[in-house]
């Protein structure tokens, strides 16, 4: 389902994609913390609240994910300002 929703993001319906994560999750609410690809539909929605919950989520269940960090502080960069961003940046573990 997930390449599924993957093509989505591919062929410009970001909006479509998030339909069907949504959907995935309505289906198995335990897996909204590993919909990573979540986080960057809502980021090109301009949801940045959202997408930045949505990467910390996953940071909690893989603390070794740089990407993630990375699209979190993109997020909260985009509600907060670089400054604030750099305060909240999500540590991650190697």
């Amino acid at each position: 389902m997930l390449a599924f929703i993957n093509t989505f993001g591919i062929l410009g319906d970001v909006s479509g994609s998030l339909v069907e994560f949504d959907r995935a999750i309505e289906l198995d609410p335990r897996q909204k913390a590993y919909l990573w690809q979540r986080g960057l539909s809502l980021y090109y929605l301009d949801r940045f609240e959202e997408g930045a919950e949505q990467f910390r989520l996953d940071v909690a269940q893989n603390p070794n994910d740089t990407e993630e960090s990375i699209c979190c502080f993109l997020c909260e960069a985009q509600l907060y300002g670089v400054d604030e961003a750099r305060k909240r940046y999500l540590k991650v573990s190697h």
